[in-house]
């Protein structure tokens, strides 16, 4: 058991270091795919802020003007709901994008010297740009409503990383096995729509019987939304939640080893499907 934990733990460490060395083609390929996405749109990058904020903004007419909410868990309702959406946003782009990075450069498929794990990081960086902007523009608003940066907002970083761990685990299970089953594709679009409903992002987790929490925890997802609010509105340092850390690294670790398995089995076939 221990010798096959120990190869778990050699295969992270060359994959990190397998990022340090192939950086500048990560970065290339995080720059092509940026450019891809807006390439013959006249308004450009400019939809990536367009089509959320419009969305932010549905949602909040409803929840405001139509439902009369002013606050929610002693925070303005506009900027709770705000900061729910940010990381969500970006974790469903990110997770869907990965889904089919492989597919998408598949010319890299027969390259016999690159590794094609490091396809989802592409995503990741991709989409992290605009995630910058909006954490920028969160801290602005958070600024209009009175509630301004403190020591507390560096653990910003910490939340961030620990989505992409998260989404790289994802990413490898997601990209390698959507290959060989279409199927894939569709049930990640579905687990999105229910995962936005499920989430407490525009709805607290204080409005269901407290029973019934646990049930909403076992979703990696809310510790991420949660610590956001915690880091942008209440000040909460995230080690003062042992249990949901514990419970949140724990299922982490478990998506990444499950991941790079399952990837590294499922490579040496990739060229007989695509």
């Amino acid at each position: 058991m221990f010798p096959k934990h120990l190869s778990y733990i050699k295969l992270f460490f060359s994959f990190t270091k397998e990022i340090y060395f192939k950086k500048s083609i990560i970065y290339e390929l995080t720059k092509r795919d940026f450019q891809a996405q807006y390439k013959g749109s006249y308004l450009g990058f400019f939809w990536t802020y367009i089509q959320p904020l419009l969305f932010i903004l549905i949602i909040w007419g409803v929840l405001s003007l139509g439902f009369k909410l002013q606050k929610i868990e002693n925070a303005p309702h506009s900027f709770w709901l705000i900061i729910g959406m940010i990381p969500w946003l970006y974790f469903s782009e990110v997770f869907v994008a990965s889904t089919n990075v492989v597919q998408q450069f598949s010319f890299l498929i027969k390259k016999v010297d690159f590794s094609l794990g490091i396809l989802p990081l592409v995503k990741i960086f991709s989409a992290f740009i605009n995630h910058l902007v909006f954490i920028f523009l969160t801290i602005l608003l958070g600024c209009f409503y009175g509630i301004y940066p403190s020591l507390y907002t560096i653990q910003i970083i910490y939340y961030i990383i620990s989505m992409f761990f998260l989404l790289i685990g994802l990413g490898w299970i997601t990209s390698s096995t959507s290959i060989f089953v279409k199927d894939i594709n569709n049930i990640v679009t579905v687990l999105i729509q229910f995962g936005f409903w499920l989430t407490p992002i525009f709805w607290s987790i204080s409005m269901i019987p407290e029973k019934f929490h646990w049930i909403i925890k076992l979703n990696p997802v809310y510790y991420i939304i949660s610590g956001y609010r915690d880091t942008f509105i209440y000040g909460i340092p995230f080690w003062t939640k042992p249990l949901e850390t514990l419970y949140f690294w724990v299922t982490v670790i478990v998506i990444v080893v499950i991941g790079a398995v399952v990837f590294r089995r499922l490579r040496p076939h990739f060229a007989e499907v695509i």
